[in-house]
């Protein structure tokens, strides 16, 4: 009988760490410790590691070394409304980054409940998660008390006890006030995300802040994160007290150019209209939006990396707290005045 061909032997033997460890130019140590969420291992390291790993097509035993390490290298996500562009821009990254340590990862959608928050996360122990990414519904701590026993990084809502990954809302807001006073705005109405949430106060409160005198606030109203706007919003907008509108978030802003729209009102012409966010949308619009870029990508890097070195330290310390820059992206929804 012919014997077989050498790729064909190639293919049917298994590789092994030593190999890997070889081509990766490391330790068969530093190949286990990456392998299983180890270690003090830097990311560019443990991105070599896997690039490796895929292209000579290793596979691991994932119910073995469940049993030998204690772990399952599977990473919760809990998020209250993917259906908002913000958390899947948001949790595309933590994939990503998850896949790239070696991590499988488990989202679900609280619905912006608190009873379902408390529901899934229990779901998620049940099935041996490693540890949580969190974006809490708003900023009351659903898991106290709950004996969550994994490591937790929350994104967003100050929460304490908890590691913490956010941005700058009182400078995007800031920003976002500073530009339109700068284009020679003077009159401003103000749509502000739901005010038991801390980033929606921060995002108004840095805006606020910046104008100097409130009085220049032709009209303010508080609205949920959606693009369909209350017949109050509408009202306001339409009686057209303001020359520019900052929104609390891309959704609503999308709202009020709709509204907008309908109502004969042109933007930037007679309204300027600036969002938050920079969700995918926000530049495929007409006009497209002006408005506060939040750092995704970093966000989810971030909040991943923090979670695999709490996990690798195997130990209680001073809880982390990372916050990341915004930047205003200008669009074609905002101009200077009319001059009266």
């Amino acid at each position: 009988m012919p014997s077989a061909s050498p790729s064909r032997k190639l293919k049917s033997q298994r590789v092994t760490l030593r190999e890997i460890a070889d081509a990766a130019g490391v330790s068969i140590a530093t190949v286990s410790y990456v392998l299983n969420g180890r270690g003090a291992i830097s990311a560019d390291t443990r991105q070599r590691i896997r690039k490796v790993v895929k292209k000579l097509g290793y596979r691991q035993n994932q119910a073995a070394r469940a049993m030998k390490t204690g772990r399952t290298a599977i990473i919760g996500l809990v998020f209250p409304n993917i259906e908002n562009p913000f958390f899947s821009s948001l949790a595309r990254s933590i994939l990503n980054e998850a896949e790239v340590n070696g991590y499988q990862t488990f989202l679900v959608d609280t619905e912006g409940s608190h009873d379902r928050e408390r529901k899934v996360v229990a779901g998620l122990l049940e099935h041996g998660v490693d540890g949580i990414v969190w974006f809490p519904v708003d900023d009351h701590d659903t898991l106290a008390g709950a004996g969550v026993d994994v490591p937790v990084v929350v994104l967003d809502r100050e929460l304490s006890g908890q590691d913490l990954v956010q941005a700058e809302y009182y400078a995007g807001g800031k920003a976002a006030a500073d530009y339109l006073t700068a284009l020679g705005h003077r009159r401003f109405g103000l749509i502000e995300g739901p005010q038991d949430v801390g980033n929606a106060r921060e995002r108004s409160r840095g805006f606020v802040d910046a104008l100097g005198d409130e009085s220049m606030l032709a009209w303010r109203t508080e609205h949920a994160y959606s693009m369909h706007l209350s017949a109050e919003a509408c009202g306001r907008l339409l009686a057209r007290d303001a020359t520019a509108v900052a929104c609390g978030n891309d959704l609503i802003a999308i709202g009020v150019l709709s509204t907008l729209a309908s109502g004969g009102v042109s933007v930037p012409d007679d309204v300027s209209v600036v969002g938050f966010d920079d969700i995918s949308f926000a530049s495929m619009i007409s006009p497209t939006l002006t408005t506060v870029r939040m750092p995704f990508e970093a966000m989810g890097r971030q909040a991943v990396r923090l979670l695999l070195r709490r996990l690798a330290e195997e130990k209680e310390g001073p809880r982390s707290r990372i916050t990341l820059g915004v930047e205003l992206v200008e669009r074609s929804s905002t101009a200077a005045p009319k001059a009266v």
